[in-house]
Formats: structure tokens, C-alpha cells, sequence
């Protein structure tokens, strides 16, 4: 340390007072803030005491009756999808597709006769399972062409064929119809053969040679025409006969109808598919039977009978009319009729 030299005095060091803070200046409704000073290291901050909040008061705990929580059953374990069928299952599903029976299928599967129906109701609950049959039903249909759309066709073709197109009934002129003098008329063929027939009972000697040959009612036999309305033999009704038509030449509607013929003792039976069967079918297929099918109502009648029926409108017909006696009665042509004198006609 430097010291001074003798005989001077030492200068005093000048000390520059702290800065005192600036005063509040007051300004009509607001208060300025004073401005921020840095701190005094050497004052010691004043620190105040926070008041101590109100001590609380115990409350008494309240007891809460618990409820038993029921028991959770614990789910089960689910088992991880099958991937692909087993060959047993897959024979299961082949056989399923025969009959659609589920039992049987399975015994055909190889399952025990005993629990078949157990399987059986198993296997078809499966999903997979399921899947796997409407796959394989899929399938077959598009392999046989058998489906819901043919057999519905399959059906209208049957309910509504016609039943001529296999056997007819015809109506011709009989034998005198169209003969001279409406006598028995021949066709050429028989007209050659009964001739021939005359001669030679001539030449054998059964008829006399002199006696003619009766040619009735002449040639020209043909049993397609229409009876003649004059006929003193059928009356104009004409000779009916059974025809039975070719199959080969059978319309679609025709060939689903033909089920066959049958030989009995009294000639050939055409036999036919029942078309009220397949007619019933449609009705309930189309919803047209009143138990399958919810009539739908008139909202028109139902509104007029509402009105009708009920007693606070003014629709309510009136039991006496008082313009009921002013109008003229009118005759009854079922009552007999009053003179003016008062009795009957």
C-alpha cells in the first residue's frame, strides 16, 4: 500500500448518496405506481407475518352402506379361428347339400349314430360351417342352373298352361250331316270297298243281279268339317272325338304340364302336373291369400267410417227427419197400391 507523503492532509473521498425513491404522484381517480428501484444490499427485507387460516372443524365421518357388487363371470376363452375345413367337416357339408338334413348327414359324415344331432347342431351353428354350405349351395346351383328364379318360372308355366295343347276334344259332322237328303255319306275308300262287296254277292248269288247298288248319301266323307245346323241325324251337334296331340310339337308351358301317359282298359290316359299345387304356390309366393298378406285399407273408407261411427260430428245420421214427410213416398212395386178410395188394386 502507497504511503502518503508527510506534511499534506489526506483528501477525503467523496460518497455518493443512496437515490431516494420517487414519490407517488397522485392523479385524480387513478393512482400512478411509483417507479422500481434496485434494491439496498445492506437493507434487510421486512418480512410479514401471513395470518393463519381458521383451524377447520372435524365432521364426523358418515358410515355408507356398501352394496355387494355381483359376481363377474369370467369370459371364455374364445377359441382361434379354423382355418379350411376338415375333412370330415367337408363331408359333412357334401352331405348336407343331399337332403338338407343335418342328422343324416352327419351319420353319413361318420359321426356316432348316438350324438348326430348334437354335431349336427353344432357343425351348423359354426360360422365357417355356414359359410362353407351357402358357398357349396352357390355352387351347385350355378352347376345344375337350379334356382329360385327357374323354379318360380318352372311354377307359372305349369299353373298356366293349357291343357288342350295335350288332348282336344273336336266337334265334326257325323255321317248324314253334309249327305245327300242328309243321308249316311261314305268316304271314297268305302264307297270302293262296299261297291266291290255289291258285285260279288252278285257273282256268288247273295244278291240278284239285277238289284242296284245304293249309294246313300254319296261320297265325301270328311270328318273336320263343321256339323251342318239342319242335320235330321245329330241336330247340328255334330260327332265328338278325342284327340291326343303329339308331344314333340309341345309348347314350353305344355312339355312342364305333360307328366306321361297311362294304357287302362278304356284307351290311353294323358297324365298332367297338379295345377292348383303349383297355382297355391304362386298365391303365396306373390302374397296374395289374405293370411299371408296384410289387406292394405282404404284410407278413404276408413276415414267415412270413422266419421260414421262416432257420436260428436255432425255426419251422425239423425234417427227422425223432419223433412222425411214432406217428400212424396214413392210405390213399392213389391206392395200392392191404394186407390184413391182407399182400397187395393
Amino acid at each position: 500500500m502507497a504511503k502518503e507523503p508527510a506534511g499534506k492532509k489526506p483528501v477525503p473521498r467523496k460518497t455518493t448518496p443512496a437515490p431516494k425513491p420517487a414519490a407517488v404522484k397522485k392523479v385524480a381517480g387513478k393512482a400512478t405506481p411509483a417507479r422500481k428501484t434496485p434494491a439496498n444490499p445492506a437493507a434487510k427485507a421486512v418480512v410479514k407475518a401471513k395470518p393463519k387460516a381458521p383451524a377447520l372443524k372435524k365432521v364426523p365421518a358418515k358410515r355408507v352402506a356398501v352394496k355387494s357388487v355381483p359376481k363377474v363371470k369370467k369370459e371364455s376363452v374364445k377359441e382361434p379361428p379354423q382355418i379350411g375345413l376338415t375333412p370330415k367337416q367337408q363331408k359333412f357339408v357334401d352331405e348336407y347339400l343331399v337332403d338338407l338334413n343335418g342328422a343324416q348327414a352327419a351319420i353319413r359324415a361318420g359321426y356316432s349314430p348316438d350324438t348326430a344331432k348334437q354335431m349336427a347342431h353344432e357343425n351348423l351353428s359354426k360360422p365357417y360351417l355356414q359359410l362353407a354350405i351357402a358357398e357349396a349351395r352357390r355352387q351347385q346351383q350355378e352347376r345344375t342352373q337350379i334356382t329360385a328364379d327357374a323354379i318360380l318360372k318352372q311354377a307359372w308355366l305349369i299353373a298356366f298352361a293349357d291343357e288342350r295343347e295335350l288332348v282336344e276334344i273336336r266337334v265334326g259332322c257325323c255321317r248324314h250331316c253334309w249327305g245327300e237328303g242328309f243321308k249316311y255319306q261314305r268316304t271314297v275308300a268305302e264307297f270302293n270297298a262296299d261297291r266291290e262287296r255289291h258285285i260279288v254277292d252278285q257273282r256268288i248269288g247273295k244278291l240278284h243281279k239285277d238289284e242296284e247298288f245304293d249309294e246313300k248319301g254319296g261320297i265325301g266323307y270328311n270328318p273336320l268339317r263343321p256339323p251342318h245346323p239342319e242335320c235330321t241325324s245329330c241336330r247340328g251337334d255334330g260327332y265328338a272325338r278325342d284327340v291326343i296331340k303329339d308331344t314333340r310339337n309341345l309348347s314350353p308351358a305344355a312339355a312342364m304340364l305333360y307328366a306321361g301317359v297311362k294304357r287302362t282298359k278304356d284307351g290311353i290316359q294323358v297324365l298332367t302336373h297338379s295345377k292348383e299345387a303349383f297355382a297355391e304356390k304362386l298365391w303365396k309366393h306373390l302374397g296374395l291369400y289374405e293370411a299371408d298378406n296384410k289387406q292394405k285399407v282404404d284410407p278413404l273408407a276408413s276415414l267415412l267410417q270413422r266419421i260414421t261411427n262416432s257420436s260428436t260430428n255432425g255426419f251422425t245420421p239423425v234417427l227422425d227427419d223432419p223433412e222425411a214427410n214432406q217428400q212424396p213416398a214413392r210405390a213399392n212395386t213389391l206392395m200392392p197400391r191404394e186407390n184413391d178410395d182407399g182400397e187395393d188394386d
